[in-house]
């Protein structure tokens, strides 16, 4: 049943719990919109931190490449003027030594096709023979645009047996190709010896072959088609990462990818991260205490307003809500009394008993507004009060009904002779709570000694008016 509650009730404790509610719900999403600035920054670091090694190994490639373009440079001059190819040799083998030397000594060769020939600084075994068209650093370096170096993927050197890639590129004369191998030692190929501590770092050729290692890689498992993702921003890597590391992708330029992991404690104190979970934790149970405190106040609201048995209201919160309206203006209060009781509850038992009140309740209320006041008296005692003040017939008419419903109810206990008695009393605009009820329960004994099961109505305020 709705009831209209006061604006005491509607200020009452649980809007000041709805509101520490709302406070707590704002809090914890600043809370929570913090960390994830606080986390997001953090990976922005990581990708400034792992901008610098890739660009420690970007700047090395560069070099590589200017030394292959100033080589192809010398020798399409060399070429023109028409050298002698065992000075164009020499020059080569000194050439190859400079940059060996310039490069930790990981040149291991530079070599030419000019004019259909292979010329190298380090000759080998079958150069005569060796099918230059048919190998990739040349096809590849004649099929490029202009001036572009063209990086091989990683591959055993069939003579040394070491991991090697060869830059390549055409000269003017486009059948005319310079190239260079360039070995992969250890730690110093890309000068990688003061990698800061607990960092890792892999190196991977155009087809995602993995070229280079160093620092501690072991936390490193990438899916090849992530690598293929990679571009020439560095990116954040959420996948699969053992311990507490972050992964940084990028490609570079020539086509190959850089790997960086960074221990998370250097991005982000585990300390830090602990107390802001600690205070999004507590906030989270500060929002669960107050819920729980607020659905159990709306239920002792509810309690506390209705009968324990029937759900109407109960004798003190119908009183309440009663006197507020007869400040208000007039209505008709009722008492509704239930005949011979007793006998449901002496022959049926008690649980029949109280089956009988809330069927009772369930007919006045199907007989009545929701916004009239339905409650329990007391024992096998109702009382309604209806705002609307109704003609003599139209409400003699509605009692009627009610006894009527109740007969056919009593027919379920044919041993109770069970039926009700209603005494009413009409009521103006200030009238005081005690006394209509007065009249009408003195209404109510009329009926109770004129035989029971009917209705009378008191003549207080009727006399008044006449």
């Amino acid at each position: 049943m709705k009831v209209r509650v006061g604006l005491k009730n509607r200020f009452g404790l649980s809007v000041y719990i709805a509101i520490f509610l709302v406070i707590e719900l704002v809090f914890g999403y600043f809370i929570l919109e913090s960390r994830n600035l606080f986390v997001k920054s953090t990976v922005q670091d990581g990708c400034y931190l792992a901008q610098a090694q890739a660009e420690k190994i970007e700047t090395r490639m560069d070099e590589y490449a200017l030394a292959v373009d100033l080589a192809g440079e010398y020798l399409a001059e060399m070429v023109a003027a028409q050298t002698p190819e065992t000075q164009i040799q020499q020059w080569m083998k000194s050439y190859c030594d400079k940059i060996a030397d310039q490069f930790g000594g990981n040149v291991l060769d530079l070599y030419a096709v000019l004019d259909g020939a292979i010329v190298a600084a380090n000759p080998w075994e079958g150069d005569d023979a060796y099918n230059f068209a048919s190998k990739s650093w040349y096809s590849g370096a004649v099929a490029a645009p202009s001036d572009t170096i063209v990086f091989s993927d990683l591959y055993a050197d069939v003579i040394t047996g070491r991991d090697v890639f060869t830059m390549s590129q055409a000269l003017s004369n486009t059948n005319n190709v310079v190239a260079v191998d360039v070995h992969i030692t250890s730690e110093n190929w890309m000068d990688f010896s003061e990698l800061p501590d607990g960092y890792g770092l892999q190196v991977y050729d155009p087809h995602q072959t993995l070229a280079y290692a160093i620092g501690y890689t072991s936390v490193i498992k990438l899916r090849k088609d992530i690598l293929a993702q990679s571009t020439e921003e560095v990116s954040h890597y959420t996948g699969y990462v053992e311990d507490n590391y972050n992964l940084y992708l990028c490609k570079l330029s020539s086509g190959w990818s850089v790997v960086v992991a960074i221990p998370g404690e250097n991005l982000l104190s585990t300390n830090h991260m602990l107390l802001m979970n600690l205070g999004l934790g507590l906030n989270v149970l500060n929002m669960v205490i107050t819920m729980v405190f607020l659905i159990a106040h709306v239920r002792n609201s509810k309690y506390l307003r209705q009968d324990s048995v029937t759900g109407l209201l109960n004798r003190s919160y119908l009183m309440k809500q009663i006197r507020r309206r007869l400040k208000k203006s007039g209505g008709t209060l009722l008492i509704v009394d239930l005949d011979n009781f007793k006998n449901v509850n002496d022959n049926y038992g008690h649980d029949h008993g109280d089956l009988v009140l809330v069927q009772v309740a369930e007919v006045l209320q199907s007989c009545f507004r929701k916004t009239d006041c339905i409650g329990r008296l007391g024992g096998d005692e109702f009382v309604i009060y209806m705002d609307a003040t109704l003609a003599d017939s139209t409400l003699n008419a509605k009692m009627q009904e009610l006894i009527r419903r109740v007969s056919v109810l009593s027919q379920k206990y044919p041993l109770s002779n069970l039926s009700i008695s209603i005494g009413g009393c009409r009521c103006k605009k200030g009238d005081k709570y005690s006394e209509v009820l007065k009249h009408a329960d003195e209404a109510l004994y009329q009926v109770k000694n004129s035989g029971k099961c009917g209705f009378v109505m008191s003549r207080y305020n009727i006399d008044k008016q006449a």
